[in-house]
């Protein structure tokens, strides 16, 4: 099991694989002030619980459970092993920008004012409304900087659940060769078909603005696996 708790500042950062020169935003806000970037790294996550394990199941010879059991009935539900990863994260920082900002000639594109705290709302339809005022984000106007920094840490996206499981089992085939063996097992990713929402639309003035479109994890995935072992 480890825990992680850390925290990550920069001037430059990326939170996924699309990478520009500058990270998050393609320019400066404000070329002449580049000491401004610097906030919350884009990808800082505080806090990280993660456990993995391999387990074998009780039941059958030499176990717990059933040892007595016939061989047929050995060979169906005895010798299996359990193994999974979970993993349970703070969400990270938001970055918002400006729909349909003027920003001033050769200046990178605008950022919001806050006017006033961020709150998520954790109402039932906080995935169509993530901010819980969306008014404290206010567009700039025209040929000014917003006060918003590159990546703001009150308010971040949804935390992340994840587990990832797995079942399997050896079947001897020593008749065939001695130590030889098969081995078959069953692998679910997202095992609980838990959703993990994605980060939601933080371009203020966007008809969007605050919703969440997509998940950032996908739909459980099964998957069978045989593999012969001599």
């Amino acid at each position: 099991m480890t825990y992680t708790w850390s925290k990550s500042i920069d001037d430059s950062s990326q939170a996924d694989d699309n990478v520009t020169w500058l990270g998050s935003f393609t320019s400066l806000q404000d070329p002449n002030k580049p000491w401004l970037e610097r906030s919350l790294s884009t990808f800082d996550i505080p806090q990280v619980v993660q456990f993995s394990y391999s387990y074998d199941l009780p039941f059958g010879r030499h176990r717990a459970f059933l040892g007595n059991m016939p061989p047929v009935v050995e060979a169906i539900v005895g010798g299996w092993k359990t193994s999974g990863i979970w993993r349970i994260a703070d969400g990270r920082p938001l970055t918002f920008s400006v729909a349909d900002g003027n920003s001033l000639p050769t200046y990178g594109g605008q950022r919001p004012n806050v006017v006033g705290p961020p709150k998520r709302n954790h109402g039932p339809d906080w995935v169509d409304q993530y901010f819980a005022d969306p008014g404290v984000f206010q567009r700039p106007d025209d040929f000014t900087l917003g006060n918003a920094p590159r990546a703001m840490g009150s308010i971040r996206t949804p935390r992340t659940f994840t587990s990832n499981l797995s079942l399997g089992k050896q079947f001897s085939l020593a008749r065939v060769r001695e130590e030889m063996n098969l081995e078959f097992r069953i692998e679910a990713q997202n095992a609980f078909n838990h959703p993990v929402f994605g980060t939601p639309d933080t371009s203020v003035d966007d008809p969007s603005f605050g919703q969440i479109s997509y998940t950032s994890v996908g739909p459980r995935e099964v998957q069978l696996a045989i593999k012969v072992n001599f």
